[in-house]
């Protein structure tokens, strides 16, 4: 998962890669996952910091709404990373803990 501020300048992202071979332009596709539709579309270059993960810079467009997105990069027509991006803050959600108490009976 990738966590990502909803602003509009350039952010530096490691991306891992799924050991496809790369050949060609890199192309950086994020869907929202609630209405299916693509927010993003850039060309990305990889700066080959790393054998496992694709060091890129992602710039989003002004007035994106925080929330989960599917990401993919495409080395032509061809995915060589796909997974999940988190857009916004990174809150700490709350959770709601009740204390249950068991009574336990005797047979008599």
């Amino acid at each position: 998962m990738i966590y990502l501020q909803n602003t509009t300048e350039a952010q530096a992202v490691f991306v891992p890669k799924n050991g496809t071979p790369v050949t060609g332009n890199l192309l950086f596709k994020a869907k929202s996952t609630i209405d299916l539709v693509v927010e993003v579309s850039q060309a990305v270059t990889d700066l080959q910091t790393s054998d496992l993960y694709f060091n890129i810079a992602v710039t989003l467009p002004a007035g994106l709404p925080d929330g989960e997105y599917e990401y993919t990069i495409l080395a032509g027509d061809v995915p060589v990373s796909t997974g999940l991006l988190v857009i916004g803050e990174n809150s700490h959600p709350t959770e709601y803990n009740k204390e249950i108490q068991y009574e336990q009976y005797e047979t008599e």
